[in-house]
């Protein structure tokens, strides 16, 4: 009867782990004076710090395009994943072809694979059992200048980059 128990106990740790999902998204919260169009690129992984490494929880090639001076939430993994309950104040974003869209025009800002940690403002408590939006903010009025549809001088792409709870009012 003793192994039974300890076998149930088991099983129901074992089923307890991964118990919570995350829906990955961005946005850009931003007001750029004056600027239109979208910034497109394709994200490959998504990742949160776990002991001293990063750890994916998800990977793939999804093309987004995040429309400028806008608080929507365009989703990246397209549904909810997995991700182990606990605290997080961190996320780190894997893109490429990174371009500005507006109308018809499509001009390239990189053509290279860059990562970004996107920084939360204090920690994320994901609890078990819990489904949350988490909305990567790419603050695009920091790095990208609309003028002269360029990165700006001195910074870098998604330089100030929030990783927030996306709430939807």
């Amino acid at each position: 009867m003793r192994i039974l128990y300890a076998v149930l106990a088991i099983i129901a740790i074992v089923g307890c782990a991964n118990d919570a999902a995350v829906e990955f998204g961005m946005n850009d919260e931003s007001l750029l004076r004056g600027a239109a169009g979208d910034l497109a690129m394709r994200v490959l992984s998504i990742e949160v710090p776990e002991g001293g490494a990063y750890t994916p929880i998800w990977e793939g090639a999804e093309r987004v395009q995040v429309v400028l001076q806008n608080s929507d939430f365009v989703s990246i993994t397209n549904r909810y994943e997995a991700i182990e309950p606990g605290s997080y104040s961190s996320a780190r974003v894997t893109v490429d072809s990174l371009k500005h869209v507006q109308q018809t025009v499509s001009t390239l800002l990189i053509d290279s694979t860059i990562a970004f940690i996107a920084q939360a403002f204090t920690p994320i408590v994901i609890s078990e059992g819990a489904e949350m939006r988490l909305v990567v903010t790419i603050g695009a009025a920091v790095w990208f200048d609309s003028d002269s549809v360029k990165i700006k001088t001195g910074h870098e792409p998604f330089e100030s980059a929030a990783l927030r709870i996306y709430y939807d009012y």
